[in-house]
């Protein structure tokens, strides 16, 4: 007489293979998604930052345009200086470590005046603090006396 084997069910190891599988797969797809919002909250910071710097040269351009040429070239001084523009709108002079865009926000901006005859050379610098990696975006432009 012949024995039927029967090897129609799973054992023990192939379920502790498969939910290994399982395990990993799983670990995978959680470490894809938290780096792809760690990506998306640097990149959304980044794009403030951005913004930030290109508001304070449109700025600049402001105080140009609403002004005398004579006026806006005392904002270099005798050659270069610095810049901090309150959230009131009120320009005060800095000595190089900018000030908060905000009360109370990670962004800091400093705009830096240097006279280049016949031309003003301005800078517009964003910086924040992005968890312990501290980041920084730079705009320049040449301003001429166009009127």
């Amino acid at each position: 007489m012949k024995y039927r084997q029967l090897t129609s069910g799973q054992t023990l190891l192939e379920l502790i293979l498969a939910l290994g599988v399982i395990a990993i797969v799983l670990t995978g797809l959680v470490s894809a998604v938290t780096s792809s919002l760690r990506y998306s909250q640097s990149s959304q910071l980044r794009s403030r930052g951005v913004k930030y710097a290109q508001e304070g040269l449109e700025l600049v351009r402001k105080l140009r345009d609403s002004n005398t040429w004579d006026v806006f070239l005392t904002y270099s001084g005798a050659g270069t200086k610095s810049w901090c523009l309150s959230e009131t709108g009120v320009w005060s002079s800095n000595g190089g470590s900018g000030c908060p865009i905000v009360s109370g926000s990670t962004f800091w901006r400093i705009l830096t005046f240097t006279w280049s005859d016949p031309l003003m050379d301005v800078t517009s610098e964003v910086s924040w603090a992005d968890r312990t990696l501290s980041s920084t975006v730079s705009f320049r432009t040449y301003f001429s006396q166009w009127k």
